[in-house]
């Protein structure tokens, strides 16, 4: 997958100190546009600088952050892959990567943030979701908030090189980026020509709820190569078992959450499609890399690819044997 060339929402205004006896200047850089000082011996300052978060609002941020709270886990790992997990103080209840994540740091709630915790730290940089917009006018009293919550694969790039402008690792940034591209790419290559059999990815057993177009997991579904069942519905629908029976799934793919297991549907209403009859449902190694919007779905991209064809990836399928059918 192409980046695109420019990235148009990120607003960046720096200001640019000159050496002794020069008055400074001020530029806008858009997107990946760098600085580049041709005379010798002047020093360049990038603070203070203004971007667009994900909510369209512009943050003023007066200097380097050097103690940030990130209010969700995806966050945290974006943080982690542009090498700015040392600038974090503050992180949530849920955040598990990477695995020493929480060691020396403060937890400041689950999706409810803490106010009093967080001004105890006394950040200087606060990121969250759309979700703490509700907390927005409290936590701007403590220190800047962006907000950011990616909703594609594009997006997550965006995501990293907003990080990266704002905590000054924008060549960490850059290289994660470049990283994801290359990864995404090679999985794509190996399924392009490969027929694209029909899925179904289940969010919850009960209500059945499964993913539609404009979501995230249907994405990485299309570019696995395959195809998913309910791409004419939007977002999250609740669909009956009638209605996956008459679209018939070929693989069936869970995450541990799902609410019901892999052998479990062998007894379910759903034994007789294609995926149960022939052992093609398989179940993620996490929930977290496909649900958190970090440069870490590129992991849970791959697994689902292998789900989809193991023969591009040079193994074998491991069918799950449904007991009534086994003996």
């Amino acid at each position: 997958m192409k980046r695109l060339g420019t990235i148009a929402f990120l607003l960046v205004v720096v200001i640019i100190a000159g050496c002794v006896g020069q008055s400074p200047t001020t530029t806008q850089l858009e997107g990946n546009s760098t600085l580049k000082e041709e005379q010798t011996n002047t020093y360049i300052e990038r603070y203070s600088l203004t971007v667009k978060d994900f909510a369209g609002r512009e943050v003023s941020i007066e200097s380097e952050p050097m103690h940030i709270v990130s209010l969700a886990p995806s966050i945290t790992e974006t943080l982690y892959f542009i090498e700015a997990l040392d600038k974090v103080v503050g992180i949530t209840k849920w955040d598990n990567y990477p695995n020493n994540v929480q060691e020396g740091r403060t937890i400041v709630g689950d999706m409810e943030p803490n106010i009093e915790i967080i001004a105890s730290l006394k950040p200087d940089l606060i990121i969250g979701l759309k979700y703490h917009f509700k907390y927005i006018d409290q936590l701007k009293k403590i220190a800047p908030v962006i907000i950011v919550e990616p909703q594609s694969v594009e997006e997550i790039y965006e995501a990293v090189e907003l990080l990266g402008n704002v905590t000054n690792k924008e060549d960490q940034a850059q290289k994660a980026i470049i990283e994801m591209e290359e990864k995404i790419n090679s999985i794509q290559e190996k399924v392009k020509n490969k027929e694209k059999p029909r899925v179904l990815y289940i969010v919850w057993w009960d209500p059945l709820i499964t993913t539609g177009n404009g979501t995230f997991i249907g994405e990485l579904i299309t570019l696995g190569g395959g195809e998913n069942i309910f791409a004419d519905t939007q977002g999250w629908p609740q669909v009956s078992v009638e209605e996956v029976i008459a679209r018939n799934p070929e693989i069936i793919i869970l995450p541990p959450s799902a609410g019901i297991t892999a052998n479990e549907l062998c007894d379910s209403p759903l034994a007789n499609t294609d995926a149960v009859k022939n052992g093609r449902v398989y179940t993620l190694s996490s929930d977290d890399i496909v649900a958190r919007q970090s440069p870490r779905v590129v992991e849970g991209l791959e697994e689902i690819a292998r789900f989809l064809h193991p023969d591009a990836f040079n193994i074998e399928a491991q069918p799950l044997v449904c007991e009534a059918t086994s003996s």
